[in-house]
């Protein structure tokens, strides 16, 4: 046995979280839950005790080369308490990461009373983020608390499953992060956004996410996309999938569904000022005994909203549409039981074009703006 294998095989077996960069053997680490199968931790460099788990996740993190690499974590449930002094459980201030599960087998779970952001991507320029095949329950039952400062940017909401976001809220400043997805994730009962993500070139792709006291996935600054998502809407929720100060956003091909007992202020929703939103080919249902009080908030302005579908199960509780911002093509779609609503709210008086989509038992409501239907 080499001296190095030797080593490994040391820290591993007192569960140490020393495992400083130079050891790491390749540019993948691998991490053991404390119930994966005996298999599984024999060929792990670090075994969790089912007790903070992050703490193990954090030093694999740590040990990966300068160059970055993927750190995987293998089938089982992983503890994630809060990191003292941090922003969240599972840390990533460098980058080049990839953090990467085994699909819903392997979950990591907040631990009630953290009141933190379960994955926190952080630190100036970090970029080239990949966090994929994990499950992630925020446990929204169990850390409710989490307030923040109203006059502090982003402070309410450092209470999330995946945050990104280049700085501590008001802290010292650097550059935004860029380059990061979030794909083939299931992510579940946030206390505020189940993905929230802030910088350049930010994709969330291929998720079921569920309810969020704020939005299930949203993405600020942009570009972005926002593509081939599931989100179910069971209980209470603000938005399934929205922008804040975020241009050139793409939210394509996916497919919200409130259910019985669901309730959810806005489906889908560009921010107010934001410029250039692709809206395209998604589906937005809700079933008798769920409530939807706005299937998408158009309050961006360039925004073209074309091969939706949109049914509300209840005739007598019509869903609303509602265009706020001029420059706007709403086209090609199917609505059944929707109130399309047009109250430009912007100085610019830009055209509002609403034609040839499929209205079944819906209706258009003419309030402010420039608008054309033929």
């Amino acid at each position: 046995m080499n001296s190095m294998l030797a080593l490994v095989m040391l820290i591993v077996a007192a569960g140490t979280n020393d495992y400083p960069s130079r050891y790491a053997a390749s540019a993948t680490v691998v991490v053991a839950a404390a119930d994966s199968a005996d298999r599984s931790k024999s060929r792990a460099d670090f075994v969790c005790d089912g007790t903070s788990d992050q703490e193990e996740i954090n030093a694999a993190i740590q040990s990966l080369p300068t160059a970055g690499g993927t750190v995987l974590l293998l089938e089982g449930t992983y503890d994630i308490r809060k990191v003292p002094g941090k922003l969240g459980g599972v840390i990533i201030d460098r980058s080049n990461v990839t953090l990467a599960g085994q699909g819903t087998s392997t979950r990591l779970i907040q631990a009630s009373g953290q009141n933190t952001n379960v994955i926190r991507i952080i630190g100036s320029g970090v970029g080239n983020i990949i966090i994929r095949d994990l499950w992630v329950d925020a446990n929204r039952d169990g850390n409710s608390e989490g307030q923040g400062d109203p006059n502090v940017s982003h402070d309410r909401f450092e209470f999330c499953g995946i945050k990104a976001y280049f700085q501590a809220p008001g802290g010292p400043g650097g550059d935004t992060n860029h380059d990061i997805t979030i794909r083939d994730c299931r992510v579940m009962n946030a206390h505020r956004l189940g993905i929230m993500l802030e910088g350049r070139n930010m994709k969330v792709v291929d998720n079921v996410l569920g309810n969020a006291g704020s939005d299930s996935v949203e993405i600020l600054t942009g570009p972005g996309e926002i593509r081939g998502n599931y989100v179910e809407i069971t209980g209470r929720t603000h938005v399934g999938i929205g922008t804040d100060r975020a241009d050139s956003i793409i939210m394509a091909n996916n497919i919200i569904h409130v259910k019985e007992g669901g309730d959810i202020d806005i489906g889908f929703r560009s921010w107010a000022a934001s410029h250039r939103h692709t809206i395209i080919g998604n589906v937005l249902t809700v079933d008798a005994g769920g409530v939807c009080r706005k299937a998408m908030d158009i309050r961006g302005e360039d925004t073209s909203v074309t091969g939706n579908v949109i049914h509300a199960a209840e005739p007598a509780s019509p869903v609303e549409l509602a265009i706020t911002a001029g420059f706007a093509v709403v086209s090609g779609n199917v609505f059944e039981n929707v109130k399309i609503v047009v109250d430009d709210a912007t100085e610019a008086g830009g055209p509002i074009v609403v034609k040839d989509n499929i209205m079944k038992n819906s209706a258009l409501d003419h309030r402010r703006g420039k608008l054309i239907t033929q």
